[in-house]
């Protein structure tokens, strides 16, 4: 009885050690992070990648968006970072290769402001269903913390809508 108690044990740590590993960022999505690291950075700034966060969300049906959060440090040679947050469509060509398609990016965290530290956003209901709107928990500074180290919980509200193209915008 014992045994099996530990076995049953071990097959529950087991599970949840899985289901708490990230799964990783496919390459293509990486790739275009990359070229966004290599746009918005200066000479002298670097990009993170082990920081990097995503999350895509159903936004209807077989319509989806993917959203990623990556961090520059290193601007002007400082200490310093800055993060962002990018939404693509993603796609498959004919051959099902997966590609992801730029909708927009935007500043949406750094030193003395706010962090994201995990990607838990979630998609809120538009009751004029014109804009896709986007809810993600953030950490927040406060006038007695460090600049690296939010401490205020926060959550960052955003729609994703335009007439022409998609462009997120932060709602106050």
């Amino acid at each position: 009885m014992k045994l099996r108690l530990l076995t049953a044990a071990l097959f529950f740590i087991c599970t949840l050690a899985q289901a708490a590993e990230p799964k990783p960022i496919p390459q293509a999505l990486e790739a275009q992070i990359g070229h966004l690291v290599a746009l918005l950075k200066d000479s002298y700034a670097t990009g993170y990648p082990d920081a990097a966060l995503v999350q895509t969300l159903d936004t209807g049906e077989d319509s989806q968006v993917t959203l990623a959060v990556f961090t520059i440090e290193g601007f002007g040679m400082g200490n310093n970072y800055s993060q962002y947050l990018a939404a693509f469509t993603p796609e498959e060509n004919e051959e099902g290769v997966p590609h992801y398609s730029l909708l927009d990016v935007m500043r949406i965290g750094g030193d003395s402001w706010r962090a994201i530290d995990k990607m838990d956003a979630r998609l809120v209901s538009d009751p004029a269903g014109e804009q896709t709107l986007i809810d993600i928990a953030a950490m927040e500074n406060t006038d007695d913390d460090a600049p690296n180290f939010p401490s205020r919980a926060a959550v960052i509200h955003l729609s994703l809508a335009g007439a022409q193209s998609l462009r997120l915008v932060e709602i106050k």
